[in-house]
């Protein structure tokens, strides 16, 4: 039987893509106890490496978590940790907000997921959504233990990320009043 990516995966992700844009969202709560469907063209299992490998329009669903990719990979080492690497053009990631009508969007080429080392990182025109706030970046970084997070633009001859001029681009709505 193969081994299916586990809530770490797809916390990590969203916790990630969530504290990007605003550091006091919440994914919806219901997500965590829903069961996890991956579906794609092909997996293969390697028991003694710890490695799945899932391809070809890879669609992992729990709840209202969505993620899309061409490729998920899932690495377990030796203490347990996960490391979960999708690639894509891009590779999509999308959940609802707890309790409002707005839904969280990320993607990047390639997202990584580090159980281990507690990061999350979305690499190659990386772009995190959430209603009108935006974050994007050739690399955006989260640290999902201490709740850090770092947003960089292309270094070396890197392609810059689209509609950034090679910079780091983070647009913030301006919060509403009570009342509004």
């Amino acid at each position: 039987m193969f081994r299916p990516v586990n809530d770490r995966l797809l916390s990590g992700l969203l916790a990630m893509a969530l504290t990007a844009v605003s550091a006091h969202s919440l994914a919806e709560q219901g997500d965590r106890d829903k069961p996890i469907q991956i579906e794609a063209d092909r997996a293969s299992l390697d028991q003694l490496k710890g490695i799945t490998v899932y391809e070809g329009n890879v669609v992992v669903t729990q709840g209202t978590i969505l993620l899309r990719a061409a490729q998920v990979t899932v690495t377990q080492d030796k203490n347990g940790g996960d490391l979960a690497v999708a690639h894509g053009n891009p590779a999509t990631f999308r959940q609802k907000i707890d309790g409002k009508n707005e839904w969280m969007d990320a993607q990047g080429q390639r997202i990584e997921y580090d159980s281990g080392k507690n990061l999350v990182k979305l690499f190659d025109n990386a772009r995190v959504k959430r209603g009108q706030d935006i974050v994007m970046g050739q690399t955006l970084v989260y640290n999902t233990k201490d709740e850090t997070f770092i947003a960089n633009g292309p270094t070396g001859g890197a392609s810059p990320a689209k509609g950034s001029g090679g910079r780091v681009t983070v647009i913030l709505q301006p919060k509403k009043k009570d009342g509004q």
